[in-house]
């Protein structure tokens, strides 16, 4: 249903000279990440952001449209890196995200998405209705 798309934002908002030393470094690994979560849980409109500081940093995980935009699930760099291959970290929150809203692991389906979306009304979330 949603496809993969990935993007870079400069973290100065363009304010600034918009140089950022770890920008290869966290796209690589948000499309890492976009890519893992959409061979494993395919079609599910998830949106990862890396953020990255001198002494580690997280992968932030969504699923846009159901979540509020100020609500993400946190994964630690040091634990995506300590676990081998990194998969079983990130899957395990991306899961567990599936799994609060109700919605089975697994590829999207537009009955799940909109049993989620009556289940679990979010206020500010309106932009989006339930789909058809």
């Amino acid at each position: 249903m949603f496809s993969l798309s990935t993007k870079y934002e400069r973290p100065d908002l363009g304010d600034g000279d918009g140089y950022d030393p770890q920008a290869k470094a966290k796209m690589a690994i948000a499309r890492w990440t976009g890519e893992l979560l959409d061979r494993n849980y395919p079609g599910h409109p998830w949106f990862c952001e890396v953020i990255m500081a001198r002494m580690g940093g997280v992968i932030k995980m969504q699923l846009r449209g159901l979540m509020p935009p100020d609500r993400w699930y946190v994964v630690k760099l040091s634990d995506v890196i300590s676990d081998p291959g990194g998969k079983r970290t990130v899957l395990k929150g991306a899961g567990e995200l599936l799994e609060r809203y109700r919605i089975p692991r697994g590829g999207f389906s537009v009955d799940h998405w909109n049993e989620a979306m009556n289940l679990a009304p979010i206020k500010g979330r309106g932009h989006l209705e339930p789909l058809r």
